[in-house]
């Protein structure tokens, strides 16, 4: 009996370790970085679907804070050396990452979705 209670209290810690995990991780915040510049069509595109994307219902309990970059803007010309060429570009921070997730040129929903969701 007393290896059976071990073993329970055993899996008990396991489950709320991963319990606690999944939390953590379910409640991160999300930094979204969105780089871009007002005469680009893809940029408009990128910008529609983003916003459609972060407006889903299954996103309502995720901490995700956008911010938008303009790289034509002088005070940014860091990011214009960067990105001149690639923009639209999307970087999704997380603490738990060592470098953001990008996304380049072109947007898709379902794969926005599917990164924000991890």
């Amino acid at each position: 009996m007393f290896a059976r209670n071990g073993i329970r209290s055993l899996k008990g810690k396991v489950y709320h370790t991963r319990l606690l995990h999944c939390l953590s991780v379910m409640f991160q915040q999300i930094n979204l970085t969105f780089f871009t510049k007002e005469t680009c069509k893809l940029c408009s595109d990128a910008k529609e679907i983003l916003h459609k994307t972060l407006e889903n219902d299954a996103l309502k309990d995720q901490d995700i804070k956008l911010t938008t970059i303009d790289i034509m803007d002088p005070k940014n010309q860091k990011w214009f050396d960067v990105y001149c060429y690639d923009v639209p570009v999307l970087h999704v921070d997380r603490a738990s990452r060592p470098k953001p997730v990008k996304f380049m040129h072109y947007f898709y929903e379902d794969k926005l979705m599917s990164e924000f969701q991890k």
